[in-house]
């Protein structure tokens, strides 16, 4: 999305992102599958240099009222490796709990 003072960041997310929907295009052909995973908020030690009340705005940002967890990310990434993802290619699943 772009934010301030985040220039460089989000002009690196969008790469990625463009990135994961020309190559799932170039190697769809040869049933290569690419997709991403874009987490939003989650509970990791690279958070922990944000204070108690840091975390708990951002938390109250978030339609689900809660931070994500390592098992959140983790279970998208083996629904994209499963079969029940079959005719899923070139998407980025957004794993924050409908925070924008």
């Amino acid at each position: 999305m772009g934010a301030s003072c985040e220039v460089a960041y989000s002009t690196v997310k969008g790469g990625q992102h463009v990135f994961i929907k020309s190559l799932a295009k170039e190697l769809g052909p040869s049933n290569i599958y690419v997709n991403g995973v874009s987490p939003g908020f989650i509970d990791t030690k690279m958070n922990n240099m944000l204070t108690d009340d840091e975390k708990n705005e951002l938390v109250q940002e978030i339609p689900l009222q809660r931070a994500g967890t390592v098992q959140d990310v983790a279970d998208a990434v083996q629904f994209l490796c499963g079969d029940h993802s079959s005719y899923i290619q070139g998407e980025i699943i957004r794993v924050n709990g409908a925070w924008s």
